[in-house]
């Protein structure tokens, strides 16, 4: 099947029909024409927050751009389009069936939209230079299959994104928490995955020593250094065995504390903050290991019946003074182990305390403003 473009519409041969309950038109059209009439909606914490998709990465771009200009035989899967305006794609069935017949696009519409006409659900790094709109990269007129869904909601759109991507290709990354976390909404996200909460909700509270500096996909904005899915591993890791910070048994309550946990860490690791590049403490292995230590640390103040920053300052400056930079104490540590070893070097120097109920202490931290 072939495209044309005739005073300003794109002609395509497509079929009509539903793939696990969601409406689409499939077909096959050039590269340089799906390019054009479709946009990337990427997702910025900032200037974009509803967006879909992750940022783009040029040299993943280019790759693909390479292997369609170069190879006589190849192959890639459906490229997944979205018509968010109805009003720029019209089908007419033919006469045979009304399940095939002929998509009629308005490339003018999809491209002086002031938002998004037809976004981009998977294939943008296909589609980004094939349109010939980038210096040194001619248009790419090889025809591929594509998939034109419709009438889905922006919600439903990024439930297909997270699916393609987390199910069908497994992808751990901070974008696919936060898009776990827009979708699943605050107070459900409490209940059924209260790691992620608290994780993003120490990269969004104002009052949070991390706030602005959790990294939750899309765009880098300036200064966010902390992935989001490395977070929530941390917090996953701090919640990971039972302690009076779990006997809690209420997110709310539990962030209250580990946000004062945090504070604490940037009291007594002042440091880290202010020069990161030079400190292993917010990445990696350090940020779990701090994590991992928190647990310890939460726990003690917690048993003598306190929650506040300087009482867990005052634990962690019992133990002995640990050179954080990246050729200090904890060089070479790494992953989920080396970790463990960071919290066991610095717990094993930490001062003991003990003390109350749980259950009043949980109230005494509620009534906390």
């Amino acid at each position: 099947m072939s495209t044309k473009q005739v005073t300003g519409m794109l002609k395509i041969r497509v079929i009509k029909g539903k793939v696990l309950g969601v409406s689409v038109y499939r077909g096959y059209a050039k590269l340089s024409d799906l390019s054009r009439i479709s946009k990337a909606d990427i997702y910025d914490q900032k200037t974009n927050p509803t967006g879909t998709q992750r940022d783009l990465s040029p040299k993943h771009a280019r790759e693909a751009y390479q292997y369609v200009k170069d190879h006589d035989l190849g192959f890639w899967s459906e490229v997944l389009l979205c018509a968010r305006d109805s009003r720029v794609i019209v089908f007419k069935p033919s006469s045979a069936s009304p399940d095939w017949g002929t998509l009629i696009i308005d490339l003018k519409a999809t491209q002086k939209s002031d938002g998004i006409a037809i976004s981009r659900v998977d294939g943008n790094h296909r589609l980004h230079y094939a349109g010939g709109d980038h210096s040194g990269y001619p248009a790419i007129d090889k025809v591929v299959s594509f998939c034109l869904a419709y009438d889905l909601s922006l919600d439903n759109e990024i439930v297909l994104f997270r699916d393609i991507n987390a199910n069908q290709k497994a992808m751990n990354t901070s974008h696919l928490d936060n898009i776990e976390a827009r979708l699943t909404g605050e107070d459900k996200l409490k209940i059924q995955n209260p790691e992620l909460y608290i994780a993003e909700k120490l990269g969004s509270d104002p009052e949070s020593p991390i706030f602005d500096r959790v990294w939750k996909g899309g765009k880098k904005p300036p200064g966010a250094l902390i992935p989001l899915s490395t977070l929530h591993s941390g917090i996953t890791y701090m919640l990971s065995r039972p302690t009076k910070l779990t006997a809690l048994r209420d997110p709310d309550a539990e962030y209250k504390v580990i946000r004062n946990y945090f504070s604490a860490v940037k009291r007594w690791q002042p440091d880290a903050w202010t020069n990161p590049g030079k400190y292993l403490l917010l990445r990696g292995a350090g940020l779990w290991g701090i994590c991992f230590v928190g647990a310890e640390v939460i726990d003690r103040v917690l048993s003598a019946n306190k929650y506040g920053l300087e009482d867990m300052l005052k634990v962690l400056r019992s133990g002995k003074t640990w050179d954080w930079t990246n050729k200090g104490d904890f060089q070479g540590l790494s992953g989920r182990g080396g970790a463990s070893k960071i919290s066991d070097m610095i717990i094993g120097e930490l001062q003991d305390e003990s003390g109350m109920s749980i259950k009043t202490l949980f109230g005494k931290i509620m009534e906390d403003n």
